[in-house]
């Protein structure tokens, strides 16, 4: 075993200090007010569980028999006091401890004690409403909480639901608000809740040993542990789960939850919590009954206005009837191995008169250093620090960011970059002398597999190592870290995602091949050891390049002494041999990778180029059958625009035979008429023709009868009775009456020729009329 030396940063046998006696104060930077002055825990023995007052002795029986739990460790009991076990509601808590400290025991305890009351007013099983929401940043972490629910859960009957993508989101929901799943659903969904518990819980699903299960369909979970993604989903896609009758919010991790915005889950949270009752409104409620234990009954069903808090109606929650820890309103836990003090991500988390409590693991001359600051009546500063140990120690915890378990030693070993293998397999070599387990941290995906091949071809720690990093397949690497639980590998190669939270007691010794850049990294990895009070090592390898930005991280922490380490040179130098044979298989290792690499990228290539060949020869065939179903339109276009030409030149040729047609119908009603006219004018002139060739013929006629007359009687008068004139006369007489006999016949048949004239012309100009009305009805029709 390597023996400390001592360093200037202080000595093996206690804490570092500069020289003069006088210890390094970490310089504080802007923080607020509540957090100036913290609720310190001292370190030291815990509360036994049969001395907590207030606890349900369903919960004492569980933690003292089911779990193993003698006393409540000093968080524990510090948060117990001031949440009031739970039914205090008039801070917020704030609690900054060390890893492996019980943080998550510290705050599901109070939580469970103050909802198992009203469980048991209703007859065994819970509410089936939400009553707690813890929101963690990763799946793992969920998991490993949602461990130390359940059983505490299942004491009390009530429901707990894990919302971390480890099933379904519509199996999640089912658990969420108690609807039943089909046969086969739910099977699948405890299966994979088993699954999701992972090697630290024993039993089934979402609390499925409880009587009061979560899928039972008989109500909702009372207690959810969620990711935040998972939490908004849920929020925004499942009917009936709703954070109105919220009564704690517990955001665990919470430096990290604050630093990325994880689908803005804060706001969105905040603005769904039902607020505190004004006092008009508490004024305003009506009495109602009193539950055991001193709380009153809520017999109403909790749907009222959700922007009130459900409790709002309790007689308790009165103005002048009720104390100030029990107004109805939701308490927010925040809880950090790293509690970030940027008070602008502080006050987003809207706090309501918060209490800050943190441990002290500050050395006795940290804190006589921090009490010889501050002023005294007397000016004695010493007397001042001795009288007033609690400022002193309360200074302290607030000058200090981070904290780290007193258990915990810590070490540093300085060496060049060529020799750091070397050291690490004398390192692990005396680990696996004395049967200690050991993490490894990196700073890198690829470091962490080039380490961990390079300790896998070492034959003495071949069967012992196993990776856990992201580029590990999430099945092997759960395989792995159960292993590595159970004590069949020694040694586990991680990156930082197994720096927060992971709670493995198994752990003596933590080494950092690669030196943490910030103390929080640091922080958390050295408390994957040290853990529950049990002692554990941290080793940090450095480089001379790294000493000094170690240091100036490592005062950041409150217990900053690092001691320096020293190996026997020969005894680093005796395990060359096995460094140089694992490295030429190391070599071959990752040969073979870059070969299957380069085997899977071409195959990968090939499928590819066969996936886009098939991809274009499809795309080919479809431009083929479009170009062909293209033809076909436009075939069936031309066709269809020629039909339609041929059907509107038929039309035309339809409408134009029809104009003829009307033309020649009104050429031959006009010729008709035209003739008609010309006969009427025909009858007219031979009418009056005959007319005036009868007037004329008369008129000749009786004028020659006139002068024959007078012609006669001036013979008569002459010859006085010539015989022969007689005889003549006589002759004569009978011809010139038969001839005017005649003329008289003429004029009557010139007569008769005149009307027979006018009834022609009658009849031509009716004809004509009827031919101008035939003549109208076509033209009327064609329109």
């Amino acid at each position: 075993m390597p023996q400390p030396v001592t360093s200037a940063d202080g000595g093996a046998n206690g804490p570092p200090g500069p020289p003069g006696g006088m210890a390094h104060v970490p310089k504080a930077g802007p923080v607020l007010p509540w957090m100036r002055v913290p609720i310190t825990i001292e370190a030291g023995s815990g509360v036994p569980i049969g001395d907590v007052l207030g606890l349900d002795p369903r919960l004492a029986t569980e933690l003292s028999q089911g779990s193993g739990f003698r006393e409540l460790f000093p968080v524990q009991a510090a948060v117990w006091q001031h949440c009031g076990g739970g039914r205090s509601s008039a801070h917020d808590l704030c609690v900054a401890a060390p890893t492996g400290s019980g943080k998550t025991l510290a705050y599901a305890l109070p939580v469970i004690n103050a909802l198992c009351s009203a469980t048991a007013r209703r007859g065994g099983c819970g509410a089936g409403r939400l009553q707690a929401l813890v929101v963690l940043p990763t799946r793992d972490l969920a998991a490993q909480v949602y461990d130390v629910f359940r059983p505490l859960c299942d004491a009390v009957q009530l429901r707990v639901a894990l919302a971390a993508a480890r099933s379904s989101e519509a199996a999640e929901a089912a658990q969420l608000v108690g609807a039943p799943l089909a046969p086969g659903a739910a099977a699948a969904a405890a299966a994979t809740a088993a699954a999701a518990a992972g090697g630290g819980a024993s039993g089934g699903g979402n609390g499925g040993s409880s009587s009061c299960s979560s899928g039972s369909g008989k109500g909702g979970a009372d207690v959810v542990v969620a990711t935040p993604g998972r939490l908004m989903a849920h929020l925004s896609g499942t009917p009936g789960f709703t954070l109105r009758h919220l009564r704690f919010l517990v955001v665990d991790e919470t430096d990290r939850l604050l630093r990325q915005s994880y689908q803005e889950w804060l706001p969105r949270v905040l603005a769904q919590l039902p607020s505190a009752p004004s006092q008009q409104q508490q004024q305003q409620q009506p009495p109602r009954g009193v539950g055991p234990m001193g709380h009153y009954a809520d017999h109403g069903d909790g749907d009222g206005d959700n922007q009130v808090h459900f409790a709002a109606r309790w007689p308790a929650a009165s103005v002048g009837t009720a104390l100030p820890f029990a107004v109805p309103r939701v308490v927010k836990i925040i809880v950090s191995a790293t509690l970030t003090r940027d008070p602008a991500k502080l006050q987003r988390l809207a706090l309501h008169q918060p209490r800050y409590v943190a441990t002290v693991a500050a050395s006795p001359a940290s804190l006589a250093a921090v009490a010889s600051l501050e002023p005294t009546a007397t000016g004695g500063a010493a007397a001042e620090a001795a009288t007033k140990p609690a400022t002193a120690a309360a200074a302290a915890a607030a000058a200090a960011r981070y904290s780290l378990p007193r258990s915990l030693s810590e070490f540093r070993l300085l060496c060049s970059a060529a020799r750091k293998p070397l050291v690490l397999l004398a390192l692990l070599s005396e680990a696996a002398a004395e049967a200690q387990s050991c993490i490894v941290f990196t700073s890198s995906l690829d470091m962490t597999h080039k380490l961990y091949l390079m300790l896998r071809a070492v034959p003495e720690l071949s069967a012992t190592v196993v990776e856990y990093s992201s580029h590990v397949a999430v099945r092997e690497r759960t395989a792995g870290l159960e292993r590595f639980k159970q004590g069949g590998a020694r040694v586990l190669v991680a990156s930082d995602a197994m720096t927060r939270g992971m709670d493995l007691d198994c752990v003596q010794l933590v080494i950092n091949y690669d030196a943490p850049v910030y103390a929080k990294t640091y922080v958390h990895r050295a408390g994957r050891t040290a853990r529950a009070g049990k002692p554990g090592r941290v080793i940090t390898l450095l480089r001379d390049e790294d000493m000094r930005h170690f240091k100036a991280m490592i005062r950041k922490a409150d217990n900053n002494y690092v001691r320096e380490l020293k190996l026997v040179p020969e005894r680093v130098e005796s395990f060359r041999p096995a460094l140089s044979g694992a490295l030429q298989q190391l070599e071959a290792l990752l040969a073979a990778e870059r070969s299957a690499d380069v085997q899977l990228q071409q195959q990968q290539q090939q499928l590819a180029n066969g996936a886009q060949k098939g991809t274009q020869q499809q795309k080919e065939k479809k431009g083929k059958e479009g170009r062909q179903e293209a033809q076909k339109l436009e075939k069936g276009k031309v066709e269809k625009e020629e039909g339609q030409r041929r059907q509107k030149q038929e039309v035309v040729g339809r409408e134009e035979e029809q104009k003829k047609k009307r033309r020649r119908a009104e050429q031959r009603d006009m010729e008709e008429e035209e003739e008609q006219r010309q006969k009427s004018a025909a009858g007219d002139e031979s009418a009056d023709q005959a007319q005036a060739k009868g007037e004329a013929g008369g008129g000749d006629t009786e004028a020659r009868g006139q002068r024959e007359g007078d012609g006669g009687l001036s013979e008569r008068a002459d010859a006085g009775g010539d015989s022969s004139k007689q005889r003549h006369k006589g002759e004569k007489q009978p011809e010139g009456n038969e001839e005017k006999g005649q003329q008289q016949k003429l004029g009557g048949q010139h007569q008769q020729g005149k009307g027979r004239a006018v009834e022609e012309g009658e009849e031509g100009r009716r004809e004509a009329g009827e031919a101008s009305g035939r003549k109208r009805k076509k033209s009327s029709g064609g329109d």
